[in-house]
C-alpha cells in the first residue's frame, strides 16, 4: 500500500489525475480507513473539483489527527473559493492557529483567513491578520507577489509594496529562466501601478505600466491565439444579440483591433493591459462635444494573454465589446459592476 500511497501522491504533484485515482483506488481496497489514504482520497477529490466528496475526507482526517492543521485549512479554502462561504470558512480556521507548529501552515492559514474577512467586507480585519505574516519566512517570489495583491486588496498600500519588493528581490535571486523573471517583472511592476493608482500618484502609475507594456510587447505570445477576423467576427455576434435600436445607435461606432494598448494611451493613465478601450464622446455628451472619432478599440494580445481557453476567449471578448458598448452609451463603472461588466 505504501508503494501505491507514494505513486499516487507523485502522479497528484505532476497532475495526472487519472493515475492518482487509480492508485487511491488500490489503497482503499486494502485498508480505506488509514489516514494516509483518507489523506490521498481528499487530495484526489480536491483536485478533480469534487468538493462534497473533499470536505467529507478532510472532515474525517481532522477526527483522526485533530493536532494537525492541513485538513481543516484545506476544509477552510474549499468553503471560501468553492462554496463562497467566508464565514464557514472563518469558523473552521477559529481553532487552527493553537496548534500551528509548521510556517507553510500558517502561511496558508493567515492567507485563506484574509481572504475571507475580504470576502465579508472587513479590509481592517484583514489587515490584521495579514500583518502577523513576516516578510522573512517567505522563500516564494509567486508567494510574495500574490500577498502583494491581498494587501492591496485590504487597503494597505505600504505594505503591499512591501511584499512587491520581497517579491521582486526572491525572483531576482532564483534560477530561472530569462523570461520567467522577465514575465514575473511585469506582473509585479503591473501590481505597483494599481498601488500608486490606489494611492492617487498618476505620474508613478504610469511609469510603472509603461514598463509592463514594454516587457509585456518583450515576453512570448500566449498559448492561445485568435486571428483577427475570428476576433472581430466574435465582436460582430455580440453586437447582433443587442436590440435593432442599439444596433443602429452602434453603425457609426467602428469596432477598431490593436495587439496591446499604444505608449500613448498608457500615458494617458489606460491600464496596458486592458482588454479594450472606448475613445471619443459617449452619445449622452455627443450633442454639446465638440465632433470627435468614436471607436471600440479592442487589444488582441492581452485577450489572448488574459483567457484560460478558448471559451473563455471568446467570453472575455463578447464581455469587452458589451463593456465598451455600454460606455458608448454614457455607462459608469457602477453601472457596469450592476450589469456584470465590470
Amino acid at each position: 500500500m505504501q508503494a501505491d500511497l507514494e505513486r499516487g501522491f507523485e502522479a497528484l504533484e505532476e497532475g495526472r489525475l487519472e493515475d492518482a485515482a487509480a492508485n487511491l483506488e488500490r489503497c482503499k481496497r486494502i485498508d480505506r480507513k488509514h489516514p494516509d489514504v483518507i489523506t490521498l482520497a481528499a487530495a484526489v477529490a480536491d483536485a478533480t473539483g469534487d468538493t462534497v466528496e473533499a470536505l467529507a475526507q478532510y472532515g474525517a482526517l481532522s477526527e483522526l489527527r485533530p493536532d494537525d492543521p492541513m485538513p481543516r485549512i484545506c476544509m477552510a479554502r474549499i468553503q471560501l473559493k468553492d462554496e463562497e462561504d467566508p464565514d464557514a470558512a472563518l469558523e473552521t480556521l477559529e481553532a487552527v492557529f493553537d496548534f500551528i507548529d509548521e510556517e507553510a501552515d500558517l502561511v496558508e492559514a493567515i492567507y485563506v483567513k484574509t481572504e475571507a474577512l475580504l470576502a465579508r467586507g472587513e479590509p481592517q480585519a484583514a489587515r490584521a491578520a495579514l500583518a502577523e505574516l513576516a516578510t522573512s519566512v517567505i522563500e516564494d517570489p509567486d508567494l510574495a507577489l500574490d500577498l502583494g495583491e491581498l494587501a492591496l486588496a485590504a487597503e494597505d498600500p505600504p505594505r503591499a509594496l512591501t511584499w512587491i519588493e520581497t517579491a521582486r528581490k526572491l525572483m531576482r535571486e532564483a534560477d530561472a529562466p530569462a523570461d520567467d523573471k522577465r514575465a514575473f517583472e511585469a506582473d509585479a511592476l503591473h501590481v505597483i501601478g494599481r498601488v500608486h493608482e490606489a494611492t492617487e500618484d498618476p505620474a508613478k502609475m504610469i511609469a510603472a505600466w509603461q514598463q509592463v507594456r514594454v516587457l509585456d510587447l518583450e515576453s512570448p505570445p500566449g498559448g492561445l491565439s485568435v486571428t483577427e477576423e475570428e476576433l472581430e467576427q466574435i465582436a460582430l455576434d455580440t453586437l447582433a444579440e443587442l436590440p435593432p435600436e442599439i444596433r443602429a445607435r452602434l453603425e457609426k461606432v467602428p469596432i477598431l483591433i490593436d495587439d496591446v494598448a499604444s505608449e500613448a494611451l498608457v500615458a494617458e493613465g489606460l491600464d496596458p493591459r486592458a482588454l479594450g478601450v472606448f475613445q471619443g464622446t459617449a452619445m449622452p455628451d455627443a450633442g454639446s462635444a465638440v465632433p470627435a472619432v468614436t471607436t471600440i478599440l479592442l487589444f488582441k494580445r492581452s485577450l489572448e494573454r488574459f483567457a484560460t481557453d478558448e471559451d473563455h476567449l471568446a467570453e472575455e471578448i463578447r464581455i469587452t465589446v458589451l463593456h465598451e458598448t455600454a460606455h458608448y452609451f454614457g455607462l459608469d463603472e457602477d453601472d457596469l459592476v450592476k450589469l456584470g461588466l465590470d
